[in-house]
């Protein structure tokens, strides 16, 4: 055999080697073209999770509905038309319907949950007209449809919830469900259901739902050439690098303003990758070469077995030893890649976090709302953003806003409903609490804390704590302090998802810096000392860094009610010493029940005994 002959058939052996995935934790996406703080980023690291998603094929089916004989509309057909021209652009296969009687809908509607499941693209499905709501279900109205008592409802209205689950059942990488359907209902007295609006609903796995304005409220069908919604919704699609919920994150703070609070678009999502209409080209460059490197490697694969039932047992056996060797070599390069760029990653994740620290510190203390809406649509998901969030409603409030409110979600079984955070504490407000060791249940202390004071920005109690309004630790009872943080969320869905950093200073002067993702993982009825409670669960896990080096992984879950109490009902927290790293900290991995007690910090259960609040 030749050299150049061996040569081949060593790489095709290599062929099946798995290059092991690069880690990537997505930096917060910054748009040139809206003066976002545009910056170079740092090398894309991980995309085996969303490889999927940035090289599947792309599929919308966009719906417009104008021509109602009663209660017609300007602006749906303009908007369904603007919509699948931008989604072209997007590279997304599109089948436009407008005015579509319901058996044309459920036909259209077919043939997409059909096609996607085929072809398992990215998938959107959009639709602008009228919508009503049933016994807490959503029905979309087709324009031949000819309600005048609510039973007519289900029998020629679109169901949603029915649509949705159909979509859910392809199993493709990712759904987006947008309704600009909020709109009044058209028709009679006798023909309208208990609420105005839509009905709230939690998206199913892998799936973003959005609606064009809170549950039971009216969305504006637009004065221009598209609805309010719709205008805002294009001019955020065509940001580049935009994460998917960063983009409706700013397209409900631009309704909101654009329509003073009278509109407020909602969202739910389960969404477990990150999806751009316009990817960071570096990542989608990554995960072509990922999708490319996938399939020579099964060609090579093809070939190998192809060789290797042709030679001799002889020379497989020389062609193992040689590939052995050459698969050391090249897990000792990937390794040395994947350090190198994890530097590279810190360090740019380290650059954008104290530009974005900086900017708070630079606005934090204003009296207007404009530095505060900046921030937020520079970083949706920003480490201050509920903070920022909570400090625009309050000013928005005092110059007289009135938002309108998600309607009431009691008996709606398609959703766990959603609530916002009782900042109102009140000068006597006391919370009673028991610690017990989380494995054996033994108690440790009981502790008691009163607010005995109050500012704009801060909740003190006798007890040494300090809170900011949101109920974030700015002090604790054994002197620790905190620089801003934001641990609890500003509104309670399930689902949502965000992000915090901060440092820690110890009485003694030791500092350690702390970072921590958190998400809304369910509701939940727990019973403690006080009462039985139905709670939001909140979990987070992270790491923090000690000055000396040390890493140590952290566990968070907290339960809350805040349409009771404004302090926890109760928490769970799990500290263990990871060990010594360098100076870059590595990827955090969730940490599991110790064999034994060794490098374990705290395991502790906290609950609520008693409480009084006003």
């Amino acid at each position: 055999m030749t050299p150049s002959n061996r040569r081949r058939v060593l790489q095709a052996g290599l062929a099946g080697i798995g290059a092991a995935f690069l880690d990537w934790r997505h930096l917060a996406a910054q748009t040139p073209g809206r003066n976002l703080l545009a910056a170079p980023r740092a090398p894309s690291a991980q995309i085996g999770a969303d490889a999927a998603v940035l090289t599947a094929p792309r599929r919308a089916l966009v719906i417009g509905n104008s021509s109602y004989p009663v209660g017609a509309l300007k602006n749906p057909a303009n908007d369904a038309r603007a919509i699948a021209e931008e989604l072209k652009r997007q590279g997304f296969e599109v089948s436009l319907g407008l005015d579509l009687k319901r058996d044309e809908m459920l036909q259209a509607i077919g043939a997409y949950g059909d096609s996607i499941a085929r072809t398992k693209p990215v998938a959107l499905f959009y639709f602008a007209g009228h919508g009503l709501q049933l016994a807490w279900r959503n029905y979309l109205v087709p324009v031949d449809a000819a309600v005048e008592r609510p039973e007519d409802i289900k029998a020629r209205c679109v169901d949603v919830n029915a649509v949705i689950e159909g979509i859910a059942k392809a199993a493709n990488p990712m759904n987006m469900i947008i309704l600009d359907a909020c709109r009044d209902n058209p028709f009679g007295r006798d023909a309208r259901g208990e609420q105005k609006g839509l009905s709230q609903l939690d998206a199913p796995p892998g799936t973003l739902l959005a609606y064009a304005t809170s549950p039971g409220n009216i969305a504006s069908d637009g004065e221009g050439a598209n609805g309010l919604y719709t205008e805002h919704l294009l001019r955020e699609m065509k940001v580049p690098e935009a994460k998917i919920e960063d983009v409706f994150k700013r397209v409900r703070l631009g309704v909101r303003r654009g329509s003073q609070g009278r509109q407020i678009p909602w969202e739910s999502t389960s969404l477990e990758q990150d999806f751009w209409f316009t990817p960071p080209r570096d990542l989608l460059r990554q995960a072509q070469e990922e999708a490319e490197r996938l399939r020579e490697e099964q060609e090579a694969e093809r070939r190998r077995r192809e060789q290797l039932e042709r030679a001799r047992q002889e020379e497989r056996e020389r062609l193992r030893r040689e590939q052995e060797a050459e698969r050391a070599r090249l897990e000792e390069e990937q390794r040395r890649r994947r350090e190198q760029a994890e530097r590279a990653r810190q360090e740019e994740l380290e650059r954008l976090y104290n530009a974005e620290l900086e900017l708070w510190e630079r606005i934090a203390a204003a009296t207007g709302p404009a530095p505060f809406e900046d921030y937020l649509r520079r970083y949706p998901s920003g480490h201050f953003a509920e903070l920022a969030q909570l400090r625009l409603d309050q000013l928005l409030a005092a110059q007289g806003e009135k938002p309108v409110q998600p309607a009431p979600v009691q008996g709606n079984p398609f959703t766990q409903g959603s609530a916002r955070a009782d900042i109102g504490y009140k000068l006597g407000d006391s919370y009673s609490y028991v610690q017990l060791d989380r494995d054996t249940r033994q108690e440790r202390t009981r502790f008691t804390a009163t607010v005995t004071e109050l500012t704009d920005a801060e909740v003190v109690f006798d007890s040494g704590l300090v809170l900011d309004r949101l109920g974030n630790a700015l002090r604790l009872r054994d002197g620790r302090r905190f620089s801003p943080r934001q641990d609890q969320p500003l509104e309670y869905a399930v689902g949502k998802k965000w992000t915090t950093r901060f440092s820690v200073q110890s009485p003694q002067g030791r500092r350690s810096e702390s970072h921590f993702n958190f998400r809304i993982v369910g509701r939940e009825r727990i019973s403690v000392p006080a009462g039985t409670f139905d709670c939001f669960v909140i979990e987070g896990e992270g790491y923090a860094m000690s000055e000396a080096g040390f890493r140590i992984a952290l566990g968070l879950k907290r339960w809350m009610a805040p349409e009771r109490v404004r302090r926890p009902i109760a928490s769970e927290q799990y500290r263990k010493v990871e060990g010594r790293v360098g100076p870059a900290p590595v990827r955090f991995r969730k940490p599991k029940p110790p064999g034994g007690r060794s490098g374990v910090l705290n395991n502790e259960r906290i609950e609520l005994v008693s409480f009084r609040q006003a």
